[in-house]
């Protein structure tokens, strides 16, 4: 085998971890939930593109209060407010 390829096949392998290693910490740095990063409001899913259909953990999401767009891994769901609480603040 050539020195050159040889040379190829590491350096394009490396490259290639590079890539995958630098994936795997931005999916793990990515917050978990539906809380918005800025101001910790809930967030609503948006329709996702391709990286939805490529990655199904991301969740695409934006923030009604600061107009944060961006992904959320999957993770606890801020619960809904009963029918009651909504009555006692708004009355």
């Amino acid at each position: 085998m050539s020195d050159t390829v040889i040379f190829a096949v590491v350096l394009g392998g490396l490259f290639v971890l590079r890539i995958i290693g630098a994936t795997v910490i931005f999916y793990y740095i990515l917050p978990q939930g539906d809380r918005c990063p800025n101001c910790d409001a809930a967030t609503a899913r948006i329709q996702a593109g391709w990286i939805g259909r490529l990655i199904p953990h991301l969740r695409n999401r934006w923030c009604m209060r600061c107009g944060w767009e961006g992904f959320l891994r999957e993770g606890a769901l801020t619960p809904e407010p009963q029918p009651s609480e909504m009555s006692k603040t708004s009355g």
